[in-house]
Order: C-alpha cells, then structure tokens, then sequence
C-alpha cells in the first residue's frame, strides 16, 4: 500500500541538538611533517590530502602556483600523464587540486583496498611532477581561453576593480595575469617555484575516512622520507589602512548587467568579534532569508541575487556584498544596500522570527560539518590554512544559540562603517 504525503501541513518544526566536532589526531614524523588523522563513517573509502606551503599570496608571478598546482595531475617524471591517468581510472580514484590565500593542495578520495597502491603515487605527484612542456603549453592555454572569457563578465570585472581599490594594486591578491602574461609562464618557472616549497616542516597530510592502523603505518612511512629542504617561510599579509571609502567602475559599452561589488574593511578572524560578526554579515545577506535578499531580490526585483560574505584574514577583514543587476537600477541597488547596512544598527529591527530563521540556518550549516569524515576533515583544515583559533566550531556554536537583536546590532554598529564603503561596478 502506498501511503499519501499530507502535503497541507507543514512537518513539525524542532530544535537542534548538541552539536560537537571531535579534533583530528595530529602527528609529527620526524621530518616535521604533521599528519592528521580522522577516522569516521562505514564505507571503505578514504582521502588523502597533502598540504604545501605557498598560495596565492606567496606565488612569485600572478598565478604560478595555481598552473603549477593543475600539473600535478599531468604527469610525474616516473609516470606520464596518460600512464597516471590510467593508473587512477583503473582503480577508480578521484583527484583535486585547491590554491588558497597561503597554501595549495593535492587530494585523491580511493577505496581503502586501493590505498596501499596509490599512496605513493601521491607522494611522486607532489614531489616530483614532471612539468611536461607539452602538458604546461595544454593547461596554460586553457587558462588564458578561461581568463579572456572571465574579462567580458562584468562580475569578474568589478571584483578585479574592487581588489586593486582596496587591496592596492601591487597586492599578490590583486595581482591578476593578463591572458599574454600567463602564456610566457615557462615549465622551468613552474618547476622552480614548487621546489621551493618542498621543505617537510611545512607540510600537512590530512588523512580521513574509514582509517586502519595499517592505514595509518603506510602513510607514516611513505611521508616521513621526505628530506630535509630550505624552510618555505608564509609572511604576514599586509593590508593599507583606509580611513575613508572610494569608488570606481569599468565601462562595458556592450554588457546587458552591470557588476556591484561593495566592501568594508573589518576585523580578522583573530579578533574576539570575528564570531559574532560573522552571524551580522549572515543576517545581512549570507543565505536566502537574509535582509538583503528579501529587500532587494524579493520585495524591489531588483536582482536574481545578492549576497554578504566575510573575508576573514589572520589580521584583518572585509565585509564584501556581490551582485549584479540592470545598468539603471545600480544606484537604486547601491542605496538599498546601504539602508540596509544602516538599519542593522537598530535592535527594534529585528523580529524574533528573524533571529530564530538566523539562529537555525546557522546551527544547519554547523550540523552538515559533521555529515562525512571528509566535511569534518575539511573543517578542522581551516587551522592551518585560515588560521581559524582552538575551538572555532564551538564557537559559532554557541553564538548561534545566544544569537539575539543587541548582539547582532552592536555588531553592525562596531564594524559596519559607511563612511569607509568602497563601490566597484562594471558596465554600462
């Protein structure tokens, strides 16, 4: 017998539970490599990730150490790319590459029974990628194509504007190739570039999935002959102060949109308030309820989408607002934002179901950390490469469950200063 859903009564609505994230294992092989090890779920299926100093801030030419990193996958100097191709089809791996702020990494997600075979294959593609000129030529073209596709976007556009305005425009986070620069970028480069980054002391391999003690044996062995290398230094990222905003835009005769982009400089996530915060900017506009959202997308039509994110540095921070819409309506757009931000600052603006709606997508999103061992792995990764503080994810715990409108607006107040906004539009 089939049974009917009552589709004219909403499910019942209940309360999240505890919430808690279990700390990896961390150890230190000999060599100073940190591995980390979370163990977790019924399937017998792992990931390996290997975690190399040097990222976007660090790459001697703008994006070096991105092409360098997609070389990874193309070949090593004891297995050709086609070779290494088969080897990870045949035993049905899957492969990534990831460039942050300061890091980049390799990951291969396997069956635990494919493991001990491609271990090592792992170690040689990190340690020793073969920078094939045929291979380098393929993907550097492929990359400028994808660059001078992304330059007639006007999004794309505002957020280069924008990076250059605050950042500077000599900052490696502003620092964006030109399709021609990028085709010059030689495998000699690339080989030199990731050498230099070699050093064990500053690598991390995260170890995750339905681990054994074998498992963890192999890891140990094959990372730990890894020698001794010229130590990668990761300075500290360095920001200009601003003491008021700017504005700036890109003509685009022939764009049908036009790209916004708005900022506010802030704190970093080593700030007490970078918690707290974070629940402002997400009230903001950081899900589909958000006041930006409601306001600009659902009540005026202005735009198909609008959203508030926090860029959060070790040092410092930004409250970045991205959207697109009608070249006639940006200043429509840009002053709602702005009335928005401002109306943050009033406690009467909030309503409880409002900060209920908040408190409970906030608490969803922490509970879907803890879905796999690979989200929780991902999570915890954050230390290292976001320099998130101990205890981050109890954290926002418990300011989702103490959220209330005096929090939420003093935050708004503290940070959300309109006298230092900073507005990037692309278009007409």
């Amino acid at each position: 017998m089939i049974e009917t859903i009552d589709r004219t009564t909403a499910p019942a609505v209940h309360d999240m539970g505890p919430l808690s994230l279990a700390e990896a294992e961390v150890r230190t092989l000999p060599n100073g490599v940190n591995i980390h090890l979370l163990s977790g779920g019924d399937a017998e299926v792992c990931r390996i990730r290997v975690l190399l100093p040097g990222g976007i801030a660090e790459s001697p030419v703008p994006q070096l150490f991105q092409m360098a990193n997609t070389l990874f996958l193309e070949g090593t100097m004891s297995h050709p790319g086609d070779e290494l191709s088969d080897i990870l089809e045949y035993n049905g791996a899957w492969t990534g590459v990831e460039t942050s702020t300061h890091h980049s990494s390799l990951s291969l997600y396997c069956t635990n029974s494919a493991y001990p075979a491609l271990l090592p294959l792992v170690k040689e593609m990190v340690m020793s990628p073969a920078f094939d000129p045929e291979a380098t030529a393929n993907a550097l073209r492929t990359e400028a194509a994808r660059l001078e596709v992304e330059n007639h976007k006007v999004a794309y556009r505002a957020s280069c504007a924008m990076r250059s305005m605050v950042y500077g425009e000599e900052h490696p986070l502003a620092a964006v190739p030109s399709p021609e620069e990028l085709i010059k970028i030689t495998p000699e480069q690339l080989r030199a570039a990731h050498e230099s980054r070699l050093d064990p002391r500053g690598m991390h391999v995260f170890l995750s999935g339905r681990l054994t003690d074998d498992m963890i044996r192999e890891a140990e062995s094959t990372f730990s002959s890894i020698p001794l290398h010229e130590p990668f230094p990761l300075p500290r990222l360095q920001f200009p102060e601003h003491a008021e905003g700017g504005r700036t835009h890109v003509d685009m005769p022939d764009s049908l949109q036009s790209g916004v982009r708005i900022m506010i400089p802030v704190v970093g996530r080593n700030h007490p308030d970078y918690v707290p915060l974070r629940m402002a900017v997400i009230a903001l506009g950081g899900y589909f309820g958000s006041r930006l959202m409601l306001n600009i997308r659902e009540e005026k039509g202005l735009t198909y989408g609008i959203t508030a994110s926090l860029l959060g540095y070790r040092h410092s921070g930004f409250l970045s607002i991205t959207s697109q819409t009608d070249p006639s309506t940006v200043e429509l757009l840009i002053s709602e934002t702005v009335n928005e931000i401002e109306r943050m600052k009033d406690p009467a603006s909030y309503t409880p179901d409002e900060i209920d709606r908040l408190s409970r997508f906030v608490l969803s999103e922490l509970a879907g950390v803890l879905d796999t061992p690979f989200s929780r792995m991902d999570f915890l990764q954050t230390e290292v490469t976001a320099s998130t503080p101990a205890g981050y994810y109890a954290m926002q715990e418990q300011c989702a469950r103490a959220l209330c409108p005096e929090l939420l607006a003093d935050m708004a107040e503290k940070y959300f200063d309109t006298s230092r906004l900073f507005i990037a539009t692309a278009g007409k």
